[in-house]
């Protein structure tokens, strides 16, 4: 069924899940999962953090997945996923939506689109039903914390 799932992942909780969710699949059906962040500034400063944050998430892994950083500078990022993907036999995508609502979820239901167009690979989305386990605050309160002056 699905052998090599790609979950990209940024800093936000649901991607975790994204992750997590993934990590289940293959447990369940077996394959692996390949992480992949998406540097858009492509300096060293910027990729050590994001080396040690995937290491992170790899851990909840049974199987440890491959981890890929992958430097965009200007280009699309739903292309730049799309060109990963169809080089590297992926054959599922799984991106983590909050649950929700609102601009973020909104967001990510049209990459999911614009990337299954794209690339013609199968996006799964994956819900917040562990998102409160994760982050017990919840993503809201993150957004307006960062966000108030």
């Amino acid at each position: 069924m699905f052998k090599h799932i790609l979950v990209p992942v940024d800093h936000h909780p649901a991607c975790v899940n994204a992750a997590l969710h993934a990590f289940d699949l293959t447990r369940a059906l077996g394959g692996q999962v390949t992480l992949i962040h998406l540097l858009q500034q492509g300096t060293l400063e910027n990729q050590v953090p994001v080396e040690q944050y995937l290491a992170h998430l790899a851990r909840r892994a049974r199987r440890p997945p491959a981890q890929v950083i992958l430097s965009i500078g200007t280009q699309d990022a739903v292309e730049a996923l799309a060109t990963y993907a169809s080089g590297h036999g992926i054959d599922l995508i799984v991106l983590g939506v909050s649950g929700e609502g609102g601009l973020v979820d909104a967001a990510l239901g049209q990459v999911a689109t614009d990337l299954t167009r794209v690339s013609g690979i199968p996006v799964h989305l994956a819900g917040g039903r562990r998102l409160q386990q994760i982050v017990p605050w919840g993503w809201q309160r993150v957004v307006d914390t960062v966000t108030q002056p």
